[in-house]
């Protein structure tokens, strides 16, 4: 059941056309151009991917399309969590039978309930994840789940439970995981964080802004693997100078107009209720994506 999970994984975003539906033609051209900045992982259908927004048919398009070009070059987890137990059940089987390495979920969401019944609906995702590794989902700040250290310990325990994706401050926490759990993947959710997270011993991050700046991820990694630590938190600067202006302006939104001037996609829409940027901010972002442009044709010359 166990695999490697370690590594970098673009938390992909899902590009629409005109007419607001989901771009197949799009897909591929972001997934070529996070393959081309070095990322090796794709993270399909998560936060950044707009997937509680979408319908189940739109989702298993996005897994399809993505496991048709990229499976044999890359890692692949699909999140499959849905508020309908069902839905994510169904996905669950549709992405083990494409062949993806792994399969994630956020816990139920919006309704308080009890650690028995998301434990149960772990259980329930791993039956239907057909031997395929189960990566946990831990997102307190939109998920709104507030798992203790003793909650991941006993999810991590399960068989079938390869992992976890760690979207949260907490590094203690984080680390805590690591001493229990040396066998698990732990992957990094928050790329504000990334070095610091490393350095409390992640196998790996998920990243929203691995979409735009995969980069200078892969090097910092490099960095911190060669002990570079300077150079590592130089890039890490690097980085976050971009995302604060991305939180000021509003995260997707923010990624999908770079990517959408910088020529990756077609349009830079998100669904709603998502609205449009700010115009003030229009100026900056669009800086940054002449700026990551650059790099990025510096990298395939």
């Amino acid at each position: 059941m166990m695999s490697n999970l370690n590594g970098l994984y673009v938390a992909l975003a899902t590009p629409y056309d005109k007419q607001g539906n989901v771009s197949a033609d799009d897909l591929i051209s972001l997934s070529k151009f996070v393959r081309d900045n070095q990322i090796g992982g794709f993270y399909v259908g998560g936060s950044t991917g707009e997937s509680l927004l979408q319908s189940t048919d739109e989702r298993k398009e996005i897994f399809s399309v993505i496991a048709e070009e990229n499976r044999a070059t890359s890692k692949l987890i699909a999140h499959v969590g849905a508020v309908d137990t069902r839905e994510t059940l169904k996905l669950a089987r549709h992405c083990a039978a494409l062949g993806y390495n792994g399969i994630s979920a956020i816990p139920p969401i919006y309704y308080p309930y009890t650690k028995q019944e998301i434990t149960d609906f772990y259980k329930s995702v791993i039956d239907a994840s057909d031997g395929t590794p189960v990566v946990l989902y831990n997102i307190p700040a939109m998920s709104g789940v507030n798992f203790t250290t003793d909650d991941l310990d006993k999810l991590l325990s399960l068989d079938g439970v390869a992992g976890i994706k760690q979207t949260s401050n907490n590094t203690y926490q984080t680390e805590q995981i690591r001493r229990l759990h040396p066998e698990k993947t732990i992957l990094n959710g928050f790329d504000e964080i990334l070095l610091p997270a490393l350095s409390v011993g992640v196998d790996g991050s998920i990243g929203s802004t691995f979409n735009i700046m995969g980069k200078r991820y892969h090097k910092l990694n490099q960095l911190f693997s060669a002990g570079k630590m300077q150079e590592a938190l130089a890039v890490q600067h690097a980085c976050n100078s971009i995302i604060d202006v991305l939180v000021a302006a509003g995260v997707f939104k923010g990624i999908k107009h770079i990517l959408y001037k910088m020529g990756v996609i077609s349009t830079p829409e998100c669904r709603a209720p998502f609205g449009k940027i700010e115009s003030a901010f229009i100026p900056k972002l669009d800086e940054i994506a002449v700026e990551l442009k650059n790099e990025y044709e510096g990298l395939t010359r």
